[in-house]
């Protein structure tokens, strides 16, 4: 099955891809926290920090996707860009840390 431009661009039209990526990055973070609760397995500061970032980029690509998707719409979007500037921030602060 080939997937092309227009499939890729239904996914952002619909929402359903920013929706992946949301839940994508959520499960990075909750499976470790689950697993070091349940097994009480102490996981290195390196791999922390990696998949809180990795979770960051997820989450940023995903709010990304619903501005070009609010944008398609005509939409107000000031809160979006807000929120991704706010975002980037926060990930160069952790990043720098």
């Amino acid at each position: 099955m080939k997937i092309n431009k227009l499939d890729f661009m239904l996914y952002v039209k619909t929402g359903k891809l920013s929706l992946i990526l949301y839940l994508i990055a959520s499960l990075i973070i909750l499976i470790p926290i689950s697993i070091a609760l349940i097994a009480d397995i102490h996981f290195s500061s390196n791999f922390s920090r990696a998949s809180i970032g990795v979770a960051f980029v997820f989450v940023l690509v995903g709010k990304l996707l619903s501005l070009i998707k609010k944008k398609k719409g005509d939409k107000s979007i000031p809160a979006d860009v807000g929120l991704i500037i706010g975002i980037t921030i926060a990930f160069i602060a952790y990043i720098l840390k």
